[in-house]
């Protein structure tokens, strides 16, 4: 179990919080089997009605730890299996359970920090948070390609085929989240939202979460994103020279390097 999580019960509401604020929530795999691991707590635990997930510090998550994935050194099928029974089973336990989740967004919610919040029930963010998949930027895939689904064909294209990030506002505009609010304001909306949720029979409730998830799942939801992830291990067999570059400069210099080094090297090979 990591230490980075934290699990908090208030009568019928439980708080997941993601607590390792001083690199702004970076998420690693012990974090994404602490997370499953208490969801299937809470799963069992009767009392609890309402699960709200959060961070805590200056952001949501900032998204996957580069510094930790550029360490490990894995097969393509390893890091399938990996990403499978860690942090897509904790994505996939979140939309199957039974019972609502709520996340709650500040500051950055950001490639797998995104795709973490993309199976809640209800996403509500401050207006000013930063949402997006900048994975391609970074020179990868998404590994649940949940967006799409949430935000219809333009705008999904639009969201992962840039990877821009956008505003808690606009991610409501579209459909990404649920709702979007001062910042002031979040802490009050979320808790709202979770009372009355918590007046609603809990067995009826589940129905209902049910049957909106069953007919998205008729649609192809589910075999779709099994079969991207199954498909995105073959991204780790191309060895082009851009890549291979990028990845060296980040391993060695960070994302931040890397980056500048891609801007250059595109901008020149435009001349």
């Amino acid at each position: 179990m990591s230490n980075h999580v934290l699990l908090e019960k208030k009568g019928y509401k439980a708080y997941i919080i993601l607590n390792k604020p001083e690199k702004l929530n970076a998420l690693d795999g012990d974090m994404y089997r602490t997370i499953l691991n208490y969801l299937y707590e809470l799963d069992a635990d009767p009392k609890i009605r309402v699960v709200i997930l959060k961070g805590n510090g200056r952001a949501f998550s900032a998204g996957y730890d580069i510094k930790e994935e550029m360490n490990i050194q894995i097969t393509p099928l390893e890091e399938r299996n990996a990403l499978r029974d860690s942090s897509n089973a904790a994505r996939w336990k979140m939309w199957d359970l039974g019972k609502p989740v709520i996340c709650q967004v500040h500051g950055y919610s950001l490639g797998g920090a995104c795709d973490l919040m993309l199976p809640a029930d209800f996403v509500i963010a401050s207006e000013d948070a930063k949402i997006g998949e900048p994975q391609i930027q970074f020179g990868g895939p998404s590994v649940f390609l949940l967006v799409p689904w949430l935000t219809g064909l333009r705008k999904g294209k639009e969201l992962m085929m840039t990877g821009e990030s956008i505003s808690g506002k606009e991610a409501a505009e579209c459909g990404l989240i649920t709702k979007a609010v001062p910042l002031e304001n979040l802490d009050a909306e979320v808790d709202a939202l979770a009372d009355k949720l918590i007046k609603m029979a809990p067995e009826i409730l589940y129905i209902q979460k049910l049957g909106v998830n069953r007919q998205f799942e008729i649609m192809g939801l589910r075999a779709g994103l099994d079969t991207w992830l199954d498909m995105s291990m073959f991204f780790r067999f191309f060895k082009t020279e851009e890549i291979e570059t990028f990845s060296r400069i980040t391993a060695e210099q960070g994302v931040k390097a890397a980056l500048a080094w891609r801007d250059e090297y595109f901008s020149r090979n435009q001349e």
